[in-house]
């Protein structure tokens, strides 16, 4: 990202420049929703809602002495730290499937974001995953190996392509879309995500709507994903109980949905994990929530490359 397209408060230090409004970014512009043209969706509906799925593997840690837990505490415990890591491992061996089961029961459009170490390890999990999916989403080596800016710009173009060529040579086809293993960029992920030839990136979560990235990285789509609702964000870290991630979800979507139904369409992306919300205690709260979106009139539901594709050719 080019110095002169970064914000400041004040001028620089030579008194030359002053601030530029907006972001200190250049990926897009600022625009606030209400001037923007109306989005529609199809059907006259209000909402579009897209459920992502999220495998993401994690490599279990070498050998070492590591930190001692507090007493009573749930944090990273000494090697090998048993319960946090086959907690991630529970997603892959129960916690997916009772997500696809849900989906498939309500009929609802989803959409899994793989990354290489599930694709090559799990080939069991994959012929079961890809043909229930309704789309893969990239999402990098794994979830312990994330992009950085310390990565230099030829390093992080390898992880890019190596990511799409590994999951391409497993699955029969490129993913379209791209999420970053627990949302980790660089200053410079858009444009090597764009020059990769993917179309859309869902680590960004600023906007209700999907939109397209400027010339840094001309082609390329944001699609939010959001993070407050997100299963991770909500009961895994904030300790949300089942029944009020339940409540957000609709309390959401209602508002969304009318908003929409004003003239210009919302988004409500939804980011799960399946060693949260596939644990049983957890699963009947997605359920319940999409169940009630399902009897709403006026609710699109659809994988984020369907609407990434349908903003493309709106006029």
């Amino acid at each position: 990202m080019a110095d002169a397209a970064r914000n400041v408060i004040a001028p620089s230090s030579d008194g030359t420049s002053p601030a530029r409004p907006g972001y200190d970014h250049d990926w897009f512009e600022w625009e606030p929703i209400p001037a923007r043209r109306p989005l529609l969706w199809p059907e006259g509906a209000g909402l579009a809602v897209s459920v992502v799925v999220n495998l993401g593997a994690v490599e279990w840690e070498e050998e070492g002495s590591g930190p001692v837990p507090p007493p009573g505490g749930r944090g990273i415990g000494a090697y090998p730290d048993i319960p946090r890591m086959s907690n991630r491992e529970f997603g892959h061996r129960v916690g997916v499937f009772r997500l696809l089961e849900i989906a498939a029961r309500l009929g609802i459009p989803l959409a899994a974001a793989v990354d290489v170490l599930t694709a090559e390890h799990y080939p069991a999990l994959m012929a079961h995953l890809v043909p229930a999916a309704d789309e893969v989403v990239a999402a990098g080596l794994s979830a312990s190996r994330p992009i950085t800016s310390l990565m230099s710009s030829d390093e992080e173009a390898d992880y890019v392509a190596l990511t799409l060529s590994r999951l391409e040579e497993r699955l029969g086809f490129r993913p379209a879309g791209w999420i970053s293993p627990e949302n980790s960029q660089s200053a410079r992920t858009p444009a090597v995500l764009a020059g990769a030839g993917l179309r859309y990136m869902a680590d960004w979560c600023n906007d209700d709507q999907p939109c397209a990235l400027g010339e840094s990285a001309r082609g390329l789509w944001s699609f939010p994903l959001s993070w407050e609702l997100s299963d991770l964000s909500a009961m895994f870290v904030r300790g949300v109980s089942p029944a009020d991630y339940t409540a957000s979800i609709i309390e959401a979507a209602l508002v969304l949905a009318a908003e929409g139904a004003t003239g210009s369409g919302r988004l409500l992306g939804l980011h799960v994990h399946p060693w949260v919300s596939g644990q049983a205690f957890r699963s009947g709260a997605l359920e319940a929530a999409l169940g009630r979106l399902r009897e709403e009139s006026g609710v699109w539901f659809a994988t984020p490359g369907q609407i990434v594709d349908w903003c493309r050719q709106s006029p």
